[in-house]
């Protein structure tokens, strides 16, 4: 009933207007993405929330309201065989790269945001980048990468596993939270499968992980990654009460103005999404799965 009630209330409003990935060997920082990282940071937004990225475009980039987002889902980069959730890190610059060469402009979880809930405007050929879990590599390769190519994208981290091997540091957090890179948001404490819980445990682990990041990164948090994708109404109101405004799953698709904010869905993006799968990702709910 309540996500009836959404889809109805978002139709009226625009008539009026995982498995997760497992460790792997991580590889250096390509040349131009290290020196791209010791170039003076842009002016930073004060208006800006710490831990959330900035927008950063050519006043000439054109504005609308598109048909549909795709929520790139990444997890580790690196190499594993036989792991097709880890991507090495020429394959994210091929990626990234055909989205600079063919117009794509990535997007904030804020303009996702006003996207879903209030039919907002927004880039030509948008496009969100997200990454799961707080690998180690996020900040030794993708953080830098993502600089250099001027794009802004979020990181959902698991608090519990912060300064473990393979996984970044507080310290290594706090410096990207307070870059206006990248935004910095919650996959819960432990990463369980929610719906399995009872509500305590859920509360504990949604509210614990945004406790954490209000107390090591000063981060209010409006978002989260539901592990695995796992949710029900319960855990979508107790997400709620914590200050969640937009959950994302592992469910294949696309985001439209006027969907469920607490049910989004992502585009699954592995090694053996190549550029012709990528670019059908890009563009249609009903892509082909690999």
């Amino acid at each position: 009933m309540k996500k009836r009630c959404w889809i109805l209330g978002a139709a009226l409003l625009a008539a009026g207007c995982l498995g997760l990935a497992g460790c792997g060997e991580e590889e250096p920082a390509p040349k131009a993405a290290v020196a791209q990282a010791e170039a003076p940071a842009p002016a930073k937004d004060p208006s800006v929330p710490r831990g959330q990225a900035a927008v950063r475009r050519a006043p000439d980039v054109k504005y609308s309201v598109p048909e549909g987002v795709s929520v790139l889902m990444y997890h580790m980069i690196g190499s594993e065989k036989g792991n097709d959730a880890i991507m090495s890190a020429e394959h994210l610059r091929r990626q990234m790269t055909y989205l600079r060469d063919n117009g794509y402009h990535p997007i904030t979880m804020q303009e996702l945001a006003d996207y879903v809930t209030k039919g907002a405007p927004l880039p030509e050929k948008p496009v969100c980048i997200t990454f799961d879990d707080g690998y180690e590599d996020n900040y030794t390769i993708v953080y830098p990468m993502m600089k250099e190519f001027g794009f802004p994208w979020t990181v959902f981290v698991i608090t519990g596993s912060v300064g473990q091997p393979n996984r970044m540091t507080w310290e290594q957090l706090d410096e990207m939270a307070g870059s206006q890179a990248v935004t910095i948001a919650s996959h819960t404490v432990t990463h369980p499968r929610l719906h399995n819980l009872p509500p305590d445990e859920v509360r504990a682990e949604i509210e614990g992980a945004q406790q954490a990041l209000k107390e090591h990164l000063g981060i209010t948090n409006p978002w989260i990654a539901y592990p695995y994708g796992d949710y029900d109404e319960t855990v979508d109101e107790i997400a709620r009460q914590a200050g969640i405004r937009i959950a994302v799953t592992t469910d294949s698709g696309r985001v439209h103005a006027g969907s469920y904010p607490y049910e989004l869905h992502r585009v699954w993006i592995g090694n053996q999404v190549d550029e012709a799968h990528f670019k059908e990702r890009l563009t249609r709910d009903d892509y082909t799965i690999i």
